[in-house]
């Protein structure tokens, strides 16, 4: 079993985007202050928002934007998860990236 991260503002902001009763304007506020938090949980906690929202809704696009900020941070990327980002996820990260770190977009990325 995974323990949660002991950044309890990062908990907090995952509990607004979890919360089906939270007010959109507030999800996706909690959705833009992803990136100033970090952690292998916190990052699968959002791949799970990601593939709930199908990678296409506006806040898919928030937490794509957040992730790829994370990524662009800390000079790296999840190599396993990336191959699923598409849609709209998928163009907010390689926008990030590719304005932040280029060198972490994998080769043949987007070139269809």
């Amino acid at each position: 079993m995974r323990s949660q991260p002991d950044d309890v503002v990062a908990v907090q902001l995952l509990a607004i985007l979890n919360d089906a009763d939270a007010p959109e304007g507030d999800q996706l506020d909690a959705a833009m202050d992803l990136e100033d938090h970090s952690g292998a949980w916190f990052e699968q906690e959002i791949f799970k928002i990601l593939r709930r929202e199908q990678f296409a809704s506006v806040l898919a696009q928030h937490c794509a934007e957040s992730l790829a900020g994370i990524w662009a941070r800390e000079g790296r990327i999840d190599r396993d998860f990336f191959p699923e980002l598409r849609r709209t996820a998928l163009d907010e990260v390689l926008g990030i990236l590719g304005a932040r770190a280029p060198h972490l977009i994998p080769a043949g990325t987007g070139e269809d």
